[in-house]
Parts: C-alpha cells; structure tokens; sequence
C-alpha cells in the first residue's frame, strides 16, 4: 500500500531517527494506528500533521 507507511518507511519519509518516531507514537503526538502489533501511519494524516507542526513554528515565531 503506497499511501500507508510502516516505522521504518515514516523514518525514510520524514528524515529522523526511529527512536524520534517510537517517542512521537508513545507520546500520541503522531497519527498512527495498530494492526496487531505492527503500528501504521496514513501518508495523508502524516501530511497533515507536518502542515500543522509547520504552522505552529510559523505562530511562535510570529509571536516573538
């Protein structure tokens, strides 16, 4: 499935460490759901929450 990414393939897309992602997952800072065991993420709602974690960068920096 092109439009849903394991672990490891969300590392490769965002360009951080695994451990970076297990702590957003562990902290329900990140869009993820589980099947079994295995967690997923939807490209679309990882889109999403970059364009947010974007516009919350751009409000701090306004706010300065």
């Amino acid at each position: 499935m092109e439009d849903v990414f394991n672990v490891q393939e969300l590392t490769e897309y965002l360009r951080c460490s695994q451990s970076t992602v297990r702590k957003l997952i562990r902290n329900n800072e990140i869009p993820s759901f589980r099947i079994a065991s295995r967690i997923f993420f939807k490209k679309a709602l990882i889109d999403m929450w970059i364009q947010k974690q974007c516009m919350k960068s751009v409000e701090v920096i306004k706010d300065e």
